[in-house]
């Protein structure tokens, strides 16, 4: 009995010591984003995380590549992030983007998409510190 709670600490110590050496799966699909445009990955890291998290996580994601100048991603992201969240912060994503990249928001966003997921009035009172109201 003795020899099988060893192999369970083992095996316990092996997947902390594997998750604490590799790379997290949102760096590594931030990374990938930044390559290749494809932002699944993210999507996917943000998902596995507790909801409470994910505006948060949105916010940080869609930020990052907006600030290094990959708009194409950040757009694509903030799709996704639309399709899956009633978070405010993503309307001030999407608001932002509808404003400096007026000519990339609407080759990205569908007036179908817009209709569905854009909150003018959610937006208006969002900025990058926070939403109120």
């Amino acid at each position: 009995m003795l020899e099988f709670w060893w192999v369970i600490a083992a095996a316990i110590g092996l997947v902390v010591l594997f998750r604490v050496l590799s790379p997290s799966r949102l760096k590594a699909a931030m990374n990938k984003a930044r390559k290749t445009g494809e932002v699944a990955g993210i999507v996917a890291a943000v998902e596995e995380e507790p909801e409470k998290k994910h505006p948060n996580l949105w916010d940080q994601t869609i930020g990052t590549l907006w600030q290094e100048y990959h708009r194409e991603a950040a757009l694509a992201l903030m799709v996704a992030a639309a399709l899956r969240s009633e978070a405010p912060i993503v309307q001030y994503w999407l608001k932002r983007a509808m404003e400096v990249e007026p000519q990339l928001a609407e080759e990205t966003f569908s007036q179908e998409f817009l209709a569905d997921h854009f909150r003018p009035d959610v937006a208006a009172r969002c900025g990058r510190t926070g939403c109120c109201g």
